[in-house]
């Protein structure tokens, strides 16, 4: 027996459009009936408790019009107090409210990020030192940086549980921006930290200058991390760090030989990239911002900017 549940509230409160069926389900079904006695109690006790309280004064309803008739302003002025944690005001100078992104940014984002981001970077610059005599530490630094790029990236920019969608949706801060702010702060900081964890060693190497250590670490960088920003934000987080870790296993392997020649020569162009690389890379960021406010939240990716 199909019971009409959802309709029994309408039901009991006398607002059902057509009630026939339902009452004589009711009248042939126990369980309905009390279920229907159930809400009829509340319609009266509702009933009771809004005849005890008086009605608000006119002038009420009239400033609540007036309110409504200057929605635009009142809006404004509410987006106005919530832009500050996003970025300033809507009436400051444009690098003020940038600083504003960026600073609330750097709390917004999770505290794992940093600390994996962190403890990445000093792994790979002790790597790098233990490996200096053997002129070895370029090839470590591009084997750790890029990696704990895309994983920061991944953790930063992913929207997977993200619970900032309604915040967004109420101040005039663009998603996008916001992804960018994200993605800017991120890739500052760890390539910031690539850098002293460069300068430190410099002193150390034998042949490789600081140019020659910055640059085997920053190229791989630029595609690994534009892969995982992507995937991450147009799928979800762990899509992103698993296919960059998919990607650094196949050129770990590649480097002692045991894999197929075809697959190491695909990998191979992301760790030593050229300018068709690097633009291929810059155009997956830039569709993939454009692309992000444009999906579903959660529904698509099973996860909200």
């Amino acid at each position: 027996m199909n019971h009409p549940t959802e309709l029994l509230p309408d039901y009991a409160a006398g607002v059902l459009p057509d009630p026939a069926a339902v009452a004589a389900h009711v009248e042939a079904c126990a369980e309905c009936a009390a279920e229907t006695e159930s809400w009829r109690s509340v319609r009266t006790a509702v009933t009771e408790r809004a005849a005890a309280v008086a009605a608000p004064a006119p002038a009420i309803f009239a400033a609540i019009r007036a309110r409504i008739g200057s929605a635009g302003s009142a809006g404004s002025a509410v987006r106005t107090r919530l832009v500050p944690r996003y970025g300033g005001t809507l009436g400051e100078r444009p690098w003020r409210r940038a600083a504003g992104l960026f600073a609330r940014q750097w709390t917004l984002i999770r505290w794992p990020v940093w600390v994996v981001s962190a403890a990445a970077l000093v792994l790979g610059g002790v790597i790098a030192a233990r490996v200096t005599p053997l002129g070895l530490a370029p090839h470590a630094l591009a084997t750790v940086i890029p990696l704990a790029a895309a994983i920061a990236v991944a953790g930063a920019c992913g929207t997977e549980r993200e619970p900032v969608g309604e915040l967004l949706a109420a101040t005039p801060t663009s998603p996008r921006v916001v992804l960018l702010a994200r993605l800017t702060l991120v890739l500052g900081a760890i390539v910031t930290g690539g850098l002293l964890v460069t300068l430190a060693l410099t002193p150390l190497q034998p042949v490789a200058s600081a140019l020659g250590l910055v640059t085997a670490w920053f190229g791989p960088l630029v595609p690994l991390s534009a892969l995982s920003f992507a995937l991450s934000v147009l799928w979800r987080p762990s899509v992103g760090v698993g296919a960059a870790m998919a990607l650094w296993l196949l050129r770990m392997i590649a480097t002692t030989g045991e894999i197929n020649r075809a697959v190491a020569a695909a990998v191979e162009p992301l760790w030593s990239p050229g300018s068709g690389v690097l633009v291929g890379a810059a155009a997956l960021v830039a569709v993939t911002v454009l692309l992000s406010p444009r999906l579903p939240r959660g529904a698509a990716r099973g996860a909200g900017f």
